[in-house]
């Protein structure tokens, strides 16, 4: 949809470089996050927002330091250490979601609580926190191989050198149809946690905020949207 030229601009930046989220390749498709802006953009004239990739180091860094020209998009306040939502601005929940176990299919064991992954191997993306989990893993109560991507952890689980991994429900879909044989994996029952995702607007964008909030708070109500993210499997999400 065409801007009108006096529209404010604003950033949104993503440090979760992973499907469905975000595709850093344009021909993959717009991704959960770019639908996102295409959303705001098409429903209102007075901000126009783009999405850029930013790794997180840097962007906390800008951020600490007042410096950031911008919102981070799909985040929840415990991660931003801002539990009271006082340090910065939260825009109304886009979407829920939920990270979920992930096993060898055939190997699936019962899991209720964290502590049902002692003395299991887990594959896990390097510098993540995981509720539980984490704490474990430092009292060696459970041994962890670290990567760099979903798809190695994946993969770890895929050729039996870990019993599990942790991922976001729909990456763990995404990847386990595009990049694996859909029959190697199953997800668990009981997730590992669940959340929403929202937007955090560092206070000197409180036009902007104000502005797209505007739209956020009702959106999980839209069924335009909501048609949307039912590409990446959130009915059956929400509903399991």
């Amino acid at each position: 949809m065409a801007m009108v030229s006096h529209a404010e601009n604003i950033t949104f930046y993503t440090y979760h470089q992973k499907p469905p989220y975000y595709f850093q390749q344009r021909e993959q498709g717009p991704g959960i996050y770019q639908s996102l802006v295409n959303y705001l953009n098409s429903r209102q004239t007075e901000v126009q927002v783009t999405l850029e990739f930013r790794p997180r180091k840097r962007l906390e860094l800008d951020l600490n330091s007042g410096r950031l020209k911008g919102a981070v998009v799909g985040v929840s306040p415990i991660w931003f250490k801002d539990k009271s939502e006082t340090r910065y601005l939260w825009s109304a929940p886009f979407m829920q979601d939920r990270d979920v176990i992930v096993v060898r299919k055939g190997q699936e064991f019962p899991y209720a609580h964290p502590r049902d992954l002692e003395g299991r191997t887990l594959s896990m993306p390097r510098g993540h926190y995981y509720w539980g989990v984490t704490e474990r893993i430092k009292e060696e109560k459970i041994k962890v191989f670290y990567t760099d991507s979903d798809i190695q952890d994946l993969s770890m689980v895929a050729y039996n050198r870990a019993d599990a991994t942790i991922i976001s429900l729909p990456t763990a879909r995404y990847l386990g149809k595009k990049e694996f044989e859909k029959e190697w994996f199953s997800i668990l029952d009981t997730p590992h946690d669940q959340y929403t995702r929202r937007i955090l607007f560092p206070k000197y964008y409180k036009y902007e905020f104000k502005k797209l909030n505007s739209l956020l708070r009702n959106i999980q109500d839209d069924p335009e949207w909501l048609n949307e993210l039912k590409k990446w499997g959130y009915e059956a999400q929400i509903k399991k």
